[in-house]
């Protein structure tokens, strides 16, 4: 007995060798973990998705940002140097001897244009197509001439800004001639750029176009062929000594213009157009400018600071703006939102409802002073 059982009973390695059964996954345990997976899968696609649009917004604004503070800065250095010296306060104290029919008169810094339907308390709609010189615009003083260089280019509904600004030269007189006005330095002008010149006592100054080089130690009013060339005679009237000034001068328009691709987009771009003598192509800032809006402040009292704000059309004379107030809508190149949207924004008191899209938009509002109008 005791063999037989001997021989049916297997030793204990031999039975750790034989596999147990193992029970399989059921449906249901298959389904949970399949539902689990696709959990877990759709959490980390909508963390993706969401770092994706926020990483699409903050570059849009950040974007956004950069260009207004680009556009500030290149407004700021014109409109802060406009209108001439402060100790030439009026027109009458420059003679211009220029042969060019002039869109702003000298000793004017500024001089703007109110698009129709866009004052204070007005409102209006942008467009789906962009499209330039379908507007009117209006100044009140009414000595002023929309100039001919972008006329058609201007997008509707949004206001232009004209600048007279003067740069000061930092080199010496050393003297001058019925035909030049030396230098103690190489005047850095190129050939054709309006010149201001102003007398040791700042009494008064004669607006030339320079006939000389930049590398000429001078600055002439003879000679040359550039238009629009000097009235004759071609001569200086005042005398300049040590004391004396010399200034570049340029007139530059700040306007919304239109930009066409080549597949028939078009794309609202802010422009800055030389006037003067030195006439060039637009030049363009930022691409994006939906909408400008510009308020100018009036001196109304002794003292030159802004007591008031309006619009171009109501402003009946161009001394006594001292300051401007400019306000910009500016949107992101392609769409950065989640989903479209319908803004509506404030600009110096014009509503201005945006299309419905999934653009990002800032507003950027800045107010410069005319430092030479300012006390």
């Amino acid at each position: 007995m005791m063999n037989h059982q001997l021989k049916r009973e297997k030793p204990l390695f031999v039975q750790q060798l034989i596999p147990s059964k193992m029970a399989g996954l059921s449906l249901i345990e298959l389904m949970i973990a399949m539902l689990l997976g696709i959990i877990l899968t759709l959490g980390a696609t909508q963390v993706y998705l969401g770092t994706s649009q926020s990483y699409r917004l903050t570059d849009a604004i950040a974007h956004g940002q950069e260009n207004i503070r680009f556009v500030s800065s290149m407004m700021q250095r014109d409109v802060r140097s406009a209108g001439g010296l402060a100790c030439l306060q009026s027109a009458g104290e420059v003679d211009d001897k220029l042969n060019l029919a002039r869109v702003v008169p000298v000793g004017d810094g500024v001089l703007g244009w109110e698009a129709a339907g866009t004052g204070i308390g007005a409102a209006y709609n942008a467009v789906d197509s962009v499209a330039a010189g379908s507007g009117d615009w209006t100044e009140g003083s009414g000595a002023g001439t929309f100039p001919v260089e972008i006329t058609g280019e201007v997008v509707k509904a949004t206001d232009v800004l004209i600048v007279n600004s003067v740069q000061t030269l930092p080199v010496d007189v050393t003297g001058s001639t019925a035909a030049q006005i030396n230098l103690g330095a190489a005047s850095g002008l190129p050939e054709g750029q309006v010149v201001l010149a102003v007398t040791d006592d700042c009494s008064a100054g004669e607006l030339f176009q320079n006939t000389a080089t930049d590398g000429d130690s001078s600055v002439s009013i003879a000679g040359g062929a550039s238009a629009p060339g000097n009235a004759a005679p071609a001569s200086f009237d005042l005398a300049y000594g040590t004391e004396a000034r010399i200034a570049s001068y340029s007139t530059v328009a700040y306007y919304i213009g239109v930009r066409n691709d080549a597949s028939g987009n078009s794309t609202p771009v802010l422009y800055r157009q030389r006037l003067d003598a030195r006439a060039e192509g637009p030049q363009e800032l930022v691409a994006g400018v939906e909408s400008m809006q510009i308020l100018y402040g009036l001196s109304s009292g002794v003292l030159k600071r802004a007591d008031s704000y309006t619009t171009a059309d109501n402003v009946t004379s161009w001394e006594d703006v001292v300051s401007v107030r400019v306000a910009f809508v500016v949107r992101s190149e392609n769409g950065a939102n989640s989903e479209k949207l319908q803004r509506v924004f404030n600009l110096l008191g014009t509503e201005v409802t945006t299309l419905e899209d999934r653009r990002a938009r800032l507003v950027a509002t800045s107010t410069i002073g005319l430092r030479n109008r300012l006390e």
